[in-house]
């Protein structure tokens, strides 16, 4: 009867608070990652990304972070990690992800997206691709397309991100006769 109780009180809480509206797109920082369904004295009714369907009891979301990425607006700022050889430099790096970024179809163009040096490592200069997307329905795609069109300009300037060498060399094996006395 507590839990009952518990979740009736959350309800109402989250009824006069409003953090989130039918059709938002929520993230419940330990429970999920969803879209709002349906709103209810007790219980919330969510879907996730891959058409799971969620009923979480308001007093369990009401102790939660909500991120509302519906919010006030439905557009929102994403950004993905990419490490370029040492031997591109940082300008050309820029440009040719920039003008990649150009020909996005999902992203928005405006803001338009930037690119910043996150770290210097010892395998190639790491960047941040920072871009906006329409609504979090697209994030994924929106993610994709980013990583695909990169790929693809880099590529066709004759640089692409660095990996690990191995040199592997074809000597014969030595054996105790082989070595000096």
């Amino acid at each position: 009867m507590r839990h009952v109780v518990a979740d009736t009180l959350s309800g109402i809480a989250l009824a006069m608070e409003a953090p989130f509206r039918i059709g938002d797109w929520v993230d419940i920082d330990t429970l999920a990652q969803a879209k709002v369904i349906e709103i209810g004295w007790r219980t919330t009714r969510l879907q996730t990304p891959d058409a799971t369907y969620m009923i979480l009891p308001n007093s369990q979301i009401s102790r939660q972070r909500i991120t509302n990425y519906s919010a006030p607006k439905r557009d929102f700022r994403l950004q993905v990690s990419i490490t370029l050889d040492h031997v591109l430099p940082i300008g050309k790096a820029r440009d040719i992800m920039l003008s990649a970024l150009s020909n996005a179809k999902l992203i928005q163009q405006e803001p338009k997206p930037d690119i910043r040096v996150q770290s210097y490592e010892e395998n190639g200069i790491c960047y941040t691709v920072r871009y906006w997307v329409p609504k979090f329905e697209l994030a994924v795609d929106c993610r994709d397309e980013v990583f695909s069109l990169i790929d693809e300009a880099l590529r066709d300037a004759g640089s692409i991100a660095p990996y690990r060498r191995i040199q592997l060399i074809n000597a014969p094996l030595r054996t105790d006769a082989d070595q000096p006395e």
